[in-house]
């Protein structure tokens, strides 16, 4: 195998990480369901009854366990919440995975759960939920906690972390873009923006280390009903625990007015 190869495969391999402790009773009373999406398992958790539907969609190395909080939280609001387990992460089935074997899930979580009045991502499941809305998955409101907005900014970090130069990273986006059949610069969540009319709130920490807030102001600017709340001090991962954080996001999905809870 070529280092690019090589290079291409570390990418894209997540680490399988467990659920943590604290939320293995919330995953227990959760219904399970298994659907198999692109010849693989997804593991799906499903908690209320409502009739109204939320998607939540957790980041890379991630898992269902670290949006229990917020599953709890929208349950009680009176919605039905599904989460999966993305391909390649927690109880699913893969090894490599990527934004488009993200985007495939939400697809099919649409089309078998849906359809979904709201969708709530984290990270990298943010851009891979606008893919998936490009593609036609069209909730009515959109949250989205610390996201990966920018494929750009994704490349140059990851080369950051493999520690190599920006012409190898260059050459593994290519043939990363080759494997998936997309060109990174073409599904830019900016770019896809534009054409949506789901209602967006993104709460951003501002020193977020894997995801700059820059790329989410850009979003937001690109996006018609967009706000951005920044928060300080939560890192990339605690503000999914927040309380603050977390009621601001039921908030704005459960306001009829379609105004944000403040």
């Amino acid at each position: 195998m070529d280092t690019t190869e090589e290079l291409r495969r570390l990418a894209f391999t997540p680490m399988r990480t467990q659920p943590p402790n604290a939320t293995r009773q919330t995953l227990d009373r959760a219904a399970t369901e298994v659907e198999v999406v692109d010849g693989s398992k997804v593991v799906h958790y499903i908690w209320g009854e409502g009739e109204r539907r939320v998607l939540l969609v957790h980041g890379w190395s991630g898992n269902a366990g670290h949006l229990t909080v917020l599953a709890d939280a929208l349950a009680e609001a009176g919605f039905t919440v599904v989460v999966a387990d993305q391909p390649g992460h927690g109880e699913s089935e893969g090894t490599e995975s990527s934004v488009i074997h993200f985007a495939k899930a939400i697809e099919a979580a649409n089309d078998r759960f849906g359809p979904f009045h709201a969708i709530v991502a984290h990270s990298l499941g943010a851009a891979a939920t606008t893919y998936a809305m490009s593609r036609g998955v069209t909730p009515e409101g959109v949250v989205f906690v610390n996201p990966i907005g920018s494929y750009t900014s994704l490349w140059r970090r990851s080369g950051e972390v493999m520690q190599v130069s920006p012409e190898a990273i260059g050459l593994v986006r290519g043939r990363a873009e080759e494997w998936l059949g997309v060109s990174f610069d073409a599904i830019e969540p900016a770019v896809a923006a534009p054409d949506f009319s789901s209602r967006l709130l993104i709460v951003h920490d501002e020193n977020d280390a894997d995801s700059p807030i820059a790329d989410s102001e850009v979003l937001v600017s690109a996006w018609a009903k967009a706000e951005l709340v920044r928060v300080e001090n939560l890192g990339h991962t605690k503000v999914l625990r927040d309380d603050a954080v977390v009621r601001r996001a039921v908030g704005f999905l459960t306001a009829s007015d379609g105004a944000s809870s403040r």
